[in-house]
């Protein structure tokens, strides 16, 4: 049995990639649970995956500078308390042969009020910790890296990088990477689509097709490409935004309202990833799944990444390389605005944006065979 940490705060992709890996696990053989402490989420498909939820919090805003119940109140003592407690129970419970916490210690340092004590009961119950994370963590102070390192040696077996390390190196983003060489394992890229998306798609006119992921953080991109739509020169050419798992529908009512007549509005769709294959451009922020989606599809991409408030730097760092390798094209969130956008997809349309060949991203089924074989060892 393993058991998985996750704790998603404005997106969902954390999850997502989660869950993704924990379905893998019980399809070869290795029963999984999760516990998630964020908004819950209904995931399809999930399969036999057991997911336990902690009191739900979530990021108050874009910068990540606070963090609220689900009441949007700061989280109190007693929630922390209760949330440490359900956490550890859930432990015990299960009784897991290794531990797998997402991020952590590369990041959700706030946690470490119910993390912390977690560790202490895996290290005292002798059972083996992994931490699983991104190809690209937020930049942070040597200090607070420094931090991070003792937690990884006082506590960690393994740390799984879910990247291509030809692709982003974790020490572009990890500076002290180098001195953890000996716990860092690369999986590739996880591909967190369910299987339903693999369905075809009704045949349209090639379209503009913008997403953002199933969180909030896409609302000044959809903006912006509302305003687009209605200002591209290519008339002929249709848009639509697919704005999030479960968008308010005033905030969907406005931005038809901004946009062109032929723009559609709406909710994300399950079958994304088909709708992805047969699109002109895809327009998007630059988050892991996004980037996945890219790769998987072929589709030709013009990235905004997401930097929020606070100066997160995880998509940039991902849209850079896609950048030199010729694989996308960016437009800085700074310069998001209809008349820039419409003039950088009129610019591509223009071109003819070539597709690119598909690339497989089984990141999921490394990471279960890597935790397997460690187990056995």
């Amino acid at each position: 049995m393993i058991l998985f940490y996750v704790q998603h705060l404005l997106g969902i992709g954390h999850l997502r990639r989660t869950v993704s890996i924990a379905q893998e696990c019980r399809a070869q053989g290795l029963p999984a649970e999760v516990v998630s402490g964020g908004v819950p989420i209904p995931l399809e498909p999930d399969g036999d995956v057991r997911i336990h939820q902690l009191e739900p919090v979530k990021s108050a805003d874009l910068s990540f500078s606070r963090v609220v119940d689900s009441g949007g109140e700061p989280l109190s003592e007693a929630l922390e308390k209760a949330r440490t407690e359900k956490l550890l129970e859930v432990f015990h419970e299960v009784r897991p042969h290794a531990l797998v916490t997402e991020l952590f210690p590369f990041g959700r340092r706030r946690f470490r009020f119910e993390l912390l004590p977690l560790l202490e009961a895996a290290r005292i119950a002798k059972t083996p910790v992994v931490c699983s994370v991104r190809d690209s963590v937020q930049r942070r102070s040597l200090e607070r890296e420094t931090e991070t390192i003792v937690w990884l040696r006082r506590y960690y077996e393994k740390v799984l990088v879910h990247g291509e390390e030809r692709f982003l190196p974790f020490n572009e983003s990890f500076g002290q990477a180098e001195s953890i060489a000996d716990l860092l394992s690369y999986t590739g890229f996880v591909d967190t689509a369910p299987g339903d998306q693999d369905q075809v798609s009704p045949k349209s006119e090639p379209e503009i097709l913008v997403s953002a992921g199933g969180g909030n953080a896409g609302a000044s991109l959809y903006h912006a490409a509302a305003q687009a739509s209605a200002l591209s020169k290519h008339t002929e050419v249709p848009w639509r935004i697919l704005a999030g798992s479960s968008p308010d529908p005033t905030f969907l009512t406005r931005l038809r309202q901004i946009g062109g007549k032929h723009l559609t509005v709406e909710a994300n769709r399950s079958d994304f990833r088909d709708l992805l294959r047969h699109c002109r451009l895809s327009v998007s922020q630059a988050g892991y799944n996004s980037v996945v989606d890219l790769f998987t599809s072929g589709a030709p991409a013009l990235l905004s990444p997401f930097t929020g408030e606070g100066g997160e730097t995880e998509q940039p760092a991902r849209a850079g390389h896609l950048s030199a390798i010729g694989r996308a094209q960016v437009i800085p969130e700074d310069d998001l605005e209809g008349a820039a956008l419409a003039a950088r997809v009129d610019g591509l349309i223009d071109s003819g944006p070539k597709r690119f060949s598909p690339v497989s991203c089984d990141g999921a089924m490394r990471s279960v065979e890597a935790l397997k074989a460690y187990l056995q060892t």
